[in-house]
C-alpha cells in the first residue's frame, strides 16, 4: 500500500469524444494527479492507446485503462499491454480491471459470472508475475493494478486475487465504511482507492441533470447487492426500474434514459452521487477522514464535472485528508 494519496478523473463522456491528452492536462491543472481512461469500443477509443498518448504528451503522474473489461479481453493480452506501458512509463502506470458490464453488454455477451471474474484476476496477475520474472526485473516501480468491484463477494474475490481494488459502492458513508473495512479484513495490505461520483452544482436540476448519465449503471448495483446497500425491500422495485431503464449502448450520454423519470431516481442518486456546493461535498465526505484508502478516482461521466474539477478536487482531498493509509 502506497502512503501517497492521489486523485484521478475516469474520462467518461462518449458523447463529447473529447481529446484525451488535452483533457488529461485540463485535469493536472484542476489539482488532479493523473486520468483513467474508460473502455468499450461501442463508446471510447481505446484506453491501452490513449493512456500512452496521455503518459507521453503530458506530465501526469499516473494514468491508465479504469476500467479494462476482462468480459472482453483475455487476461494474457491485458498483461502485455500494462507491462508494455508500465516499461515505457515507469510508475506512471494504474491500471484497473473489472467485469465490464457496460462494455459486454453492448456486444451481445454475458456478463461473467463471480467465479469466471475470479479465475480471470488470478490468471492476470500469474501473467504479470511471470512477465516481470526475476531476471527482467528492474529497480522501477511495477505497474499499479487494481479490480474495481462493488458488492461484498466481489471485493473479497478481487482483494484476495490482486491485492488491490477500486471500491464502487456508491456515496453513502455508512456503506463506503463496510466496504473499506471489508477490503482491509480481507488483506490488511491490499492497496484501496475509492471510485466517487461527484459534482459541483448549484441547484436541485443542475443535480437531476448531472446524474441523468449515470443513475441506471448506479441503480443495478443496488439491485445486485439490495441488503449490503440497505435498500428496504418496499423500494426495490422502484430501484429496479431505474436499472432496467438504462440503455447501456448510451452509457454515460444524455439520452441514456429517453427521458424516464420516477420515484426510484432520486434514492439512487442520494446513494450514489455527491451534488451541492464544495461545502456540501466535504460535508458529505467529511465521515470518512479516517479511512485507509490510498487513492480516489472521480467519476467523469457525470454532466458538468469537467468544469467544476478546479472546485471539486480541493473539496475532495480536504475531506479525505485523513485518510492516508
Amino acid at each position: 500500500m502506497t502512503s501517497e494519496f492521489r486523485m484521478l478523473v475516469n474520462l467518461a463522456q462518449p458523447w463529447a469524444r473529447s481529446d484525451a491528452v488535452r483533457a488529461a492536462a485540463d485535469a493536472l491543472a484542476a489539482g488532479c494527479d493523473g486520468v483513467g481512461l474508460a473502455e468499450s469500443p461501442r463508446l471510447f477509443r481505446d484506453p491501452f492507446v490513449e493512456t500512452e498518448a496521455v503518459l507521453t504528451a503530458t506530465e501526469v503522474s499516473l494514468a491508465g485503462p479504469c476500467v479494462a473489461s476482462l468480459g472482453l479481453r483475455h487476461p494474457a493480452t491485458v498483461a502485455a499491454a500494462v507491462s508494455t506501458l508500465a516499461a515505457r512509463h515507469p510508475g506512471r502506470v494504474l491500471t484497473v480491471v473489472g467485469r465490464g458490464e457496460s462494455s459486454v453488454r453492448n456486444e451481445g455477451l454475458p456478463v461473467p459470472g463471480l467465479r469466471a471474474h475470479g479465475a480471470a484476476l488470478l490468471e492476470l496477475r500469474e501473467r504479470l508475475g511471470d512477465i516481470g520474472a526475476p531476471e527482467t526485473q528492474s529497480t522501477d516501480p511495477g505497474p499499479l493494478v487494481l479490480g474495481a468491484a462493488s458488492g461484498p463477494r466481489t471485493i473479497a474475490a478481487t482483494v484476495r486475487a490482486l491485492g488491490g481494488v477500486l471500491l464502487d459502492s456508491g456515496a453513502d458513508p455508512a456503506v463506503l465504511r463496510q466496504a473499506v473495512m471489508l477490503a482491509r479484513e480481507t488483506d490488511a495490505a491490499a492497496e484501496v482507492w475509492l471510485f466517487l461520483r461527484a459534482v459541483i452544482t448549484s441547484t436541485e436540476a443542475d443535480a437531476v441533470a448531472a446524474a441523468e448519465p449515470i443513475l441506471g449503471s448506479c441503480a443495478a448495483r443496488l439491485v445486485t447487492a439490495p441488503e449490503w446497500h440497505r435498500i428496504d425491500p418496499a423500494d426495490l422495485a422502484e430501484v429496479t426500474r431505474v436499472a432496467d431503464a438504462h440503455d447501456y449502448r448510451r452509457h454515460g450520454s444524455p439520452a441514456v434514459r429517453g427521458g424516464r423519470t420516477g420515484p426510484g431516481d432520486a434514492q439512487v442518486r442520494d446513494r450514489f452521487v455527491l451534488t451541492g456546493s464544495a461545502e456540501d461535498i466535504r460535508a458529505r465526505l467529511a465521515p470518512l477522514a479516517d479511512l485507509p484508502i490510498s487513492g480516489v478516482v472521480l467519476a467523469g461521466a457525470l454532466a458538468g464535472v469537467s468544469r467544476s474539477l478546479p472546485e471539486l478536487v480541493p473539496a475532495v482531498r480536504v475531506a479525505l485528508r485523513g485518510s492516508l493509509g
